[in-house]
């Protein structure tokens, strides 16, 4: 895991302050970390063009051409000049090795956003949108600095935004970068260290970023065991049945030793899945809520969700009932798996805050802290490009997702995984974590074209991690 903040500018006042580091040299580290992105991406002929704002982020711009003259055919951009102190002494030094300072978007192999950082909350100029329209029409390639010019401090995108191919962001990993609506424009994220290294910049922090390290899957290490080893889950089968079903075999495939589908609607079931219209004695977790509709009454729900002690994983049309206040009030163990539309009517059930999916979209970070803050022991999976998971204020990103999973059934599949680690013995947040980080690795090692990627592929591809 890798820390991500909200902002970094506290973490620059602490170099400065306690670790006596100059702003200039944080300003050096970074640009250097810059350069040799661009010597990465380049050839000795390239051409490279800076295009460099007025701040500090068009400073780190200026600095890292510097340092790239005699390397590269360099050549910088300074739309609207510059005010701030580092940018006016970066451009002096730049200056006396007659770097070409141009005064449009030249031809170029390489691009370089340095027009506007992490802190960007003004409304673009007519000309500043047609510098950062003119980039993304070239075919090069494309790097930004710190955070693509068009994203702001929450991870909001304007009307137009720098695509990148690479981000290099500065001293930290920030929540900007990794809202639903940048993703398709940061590319590969890496992190510029600062004159210190990024364990001596960063201080703690409550909010992670998954990797792929974090995956623990359920492999099989004692030989004397039964099927009794590993749990039994029970998921509620509903109106739409087959959404019961794809969680039901993911469960069995990703390890429970059984599973079995309870209620109404129990048709066509595969041979290795049990099926009951009672809940069975003995078992480990119940997964409930997918294609459920509303065939079963509150008195037969409390049946299913409140008569026992186990762990409960809650999935798409319960996600909307109002049962669900009850459900985190008794419960010790409850994880929730929405995508926005369902976590729009989750807050609104719970009575947190009355807001649509647009606006869940807009700041995912806030209204997922909101919930934690009422139901800390509660876990949420909040289903998305960049999924996010929550327990007790801390938060932990997937950022490894993949469009193959846009599919109806995606995330049915992706509850009876989490229900099926449960019932292993995962703690509930380490089965949310490890669910999640498995579901992605299915579909992404998947060899099929994006858009054909099915439940049952998913469901198969399980047996195969």
């Amino acid at each position: 895991m890798q820390k991500v903040f909200k902002e970094v500018k506290s973490l620059d006042k602490r170099c400065y302050d306690e670790l006596h580091l100059s702003e200039d040299i944080l300003m050096e580290q970074a640009s250097m970390a810059l350069a040799n992105e661009v010597l990465l991406q380049t050839k000795k002929d390239d051409k490279v063009l800076f295009v460099c704002g007025s701040g500090n982020n068009g400073a780190d711009g200026i600095t890292a051409a510097r340092i790239l003259v005699k390397q590269r055919d360099v050549s910088v951009y300074i739309p609207i000049g510059v005010k701030s102190k580092m940018a006016e002494l970066q451009l002096k030094r730049l200056r006396a090795l007659h770097v070409k300072v141009v005064t449009s978007v030249i031809n170029a192999d390489v691009y370089v956003d340095a027009l506007f950082g992490s802190g960007l909350v003004r409304d673009f100029s007519e000309n500043i949108l047609l510098i950062i329209q003119q980039m993304n029409n070239k075919k090069a390639k494309k790097i930004a600095c710190d955070v693509p010019t068009g994203i702001d401090s929450k991870g909001r995108v304007k009307s137009i935004c720098f695509k990148a191919d690479v981000t290099i962001t500065m001293g930290a990993l920030k929540e900007s970068l990794f809202s639903d609506d940048a993703k398709d424009y940061v590319g590969e994220i890496k992190v510029a260290n600062l004159g210190v290294s990024r364990e001596n910049y960063e201080t703690k922090q409550s909010c992670f970023l998954l990797e792929d390290s974090d995956l623990k899957l359920p492999y099989r290490e004692q030989a004397t065991v039964n099927k009794g080893s590993f749990g039994h889950v029970i998921v509620i089968s509903g109106h739409k049945e087959g959404a019961s079903r794809l969680s039901a075999i993911a469960a069995f495939n990703f390890g429970a030793g059984l599973v079995t589908l309870c209620g109404k609607n129990r048709n066509n079931i595969p041979l290795s899945i049990m099926g009951n219209e009672v809940m069975p004695k003995e078992f480990s977790v119940v997964v409930a809520g997918m294609g459920m509709g509303y065939i079963y009454g509150d008195e037969k729900l409390r049946d299913f969700l409140l008569s026992h002690s186990k762990p409960l994983v809650i999935d798409a049309d319960l996600l909307h009932h109002k049962i669900l206040k009850e459900i985190l009030v008794k419960k010790e163990e409850v994880i929730l798996t929405p995508h926005p539309k369902e976590f729009a009517s989750l807050l609104k059930v719970l009575d947190i805050a009355d807001v649509d999916t647009k606006e869940i979209q807009i700041d995912r970070f806030k209204w997922v802290r909101e919930f934690s803050k009422v139901y800390p022991k509660a876990i949420l999976v909040l289903k998305g490009a960049n999924t996010i998971i929550t327990q007790d204020k801390k938060l932990y990103i997937n950022s490894l997702g993949t469009s193959k999973l846009a599919k109806g059934g995606s995330g049915d599949v992706l509850s009876g995984m989490i229900g099926s680690l449960l019932a292993q013995g995962y703690s509930p947040l380490d089965s949310a974590i490890s669910g999640v980080l498995a579901h992605v690795k299915v579909a992404s090692e998947c060899r099929c074209a994006s858009f054909g990627l099915t439940p049952e592929d998913l469901c198969e591809g399980i047996k195969w991690l």
